[in-house]
């Protein structure tokens, strides 16, 4: 009930007061790309994919390191598609999620349901 009331209340404060607070990154200065391209190369799940998944759908009879590029550069080219999309979609939601009508809606409802669960676990009998 506690962390509600609070929330409610900062709310009512940070109506009056309209304070640009700025939070620092601390990979501010780094390559995202960078930071991304490492973490999916010494992925091991990828190979351990590769290495499972595809092999059943290689025909002995025909180039196998062909058919393996083949399915490795389809899975790269799908990959590379979602994560454009999957880009442009964070930052449309990051951009709503930043207004501060969207900031003040989002901590409202998040006070009235940790005000409502603390009523309720309050309000609960034990057996």
């Amino acid at each position: 009930m506690y962390l509600g009331c609070v929330s409610l209340w900062s709310l009512r404060k940070k109506g009056k007061q309209t304070e640009d607070i700025t939070v620092k990154n601390k990979y501010q200065g780094a390559s995202c790309f960078r930071q991304g391209f490492l973490t999916n190369l010494l992925n091991p799940k990828v190979a351990i994919f590769f290495l499972t998944f595809l092999p059943q759908f290689i025909q002995h009879d025909g180039n196998t390191f062909f058919q393996l590029f083949i399915m490795g550069m389809t899975y790269t080219v799908l990959t590379f598609l979602w994560f454009i999309l999957y880009t442009y979609l964070i930052n449309a939601i990051r951009t709503w999620m930043k207004k501060p009508s969207t900031e003040r809606a989002i901590q409202g409802i998040s006070g009235f349901v940790l005000l409502a669960f603390g009523i309720k676990l309050a309000l609960e009998k034990r057996p």
